[in-house]
């Protein structure tokens, strides 16, 4: 498989198939009781679910690491990032699904505010951006 397939299958099908399952609701929402779009599709994401794409990733660089047998530079330190991302991730993916973040009612007053009360999610999305980055230079590095 070349690089666009897999970095297709492996990095943006985990991160982006939950938010684009909206579009069908978004499709019918002139005859489903549908919120706003942005509602929908923050609701989808807002409580640390891009964490169950983090664990995914992070298991596969993991995996990835042991069939290279010390072929990828660095790979101790991609193994440390994956096993450090994973762990939080765990955590944080259990505490969203027990303890909702609210919708916001009305947009928030600055992107600050924005940022602090989907606090979660923005944690969520920094930590599958860094197991994305581990998990391609792992990827890459081992070659074919």
């Amino acid at each position: 498989m070349d690089f666009s397939g897999w970095f297709l299958v492996n990095i943006l099908g985990p991160t982006l198939l939950p938010v684009l399952g909206t579009l069908p609701f978004l499709l019918f929402s002139h005859r489903l009781p549908v919120p706003r779009a942005v509602d929908l599709v923050m609701s989808t994401v807002k409580d640390g679910q891009m964490c169950w794409a983090v664990i995914a990733m992070a298991a596969s660089t993991i995996y990835e690491i042991w069939l290279a047998h010390g072929t990828v530079p660095f790979g101790g330190a991609a193994l440390v990032g994956s096993i450090v991302l994973m762990l939080p991730s765990m955590v944080v993916a259990a505490f969203g699904a027990v303890f909702s973040t609210p919708l916001l009612a009305t947009p928030a007053a600055s992107p600050g505010a924005w940022v602090s009360h989907y606090r979660v999610f923005v944690g969520s999305a920094v930590m599958a951006l860094l197991a994305a980055a581990d998990y391609i230079y792992v990827h890459v590095a081992r070659g074919p």
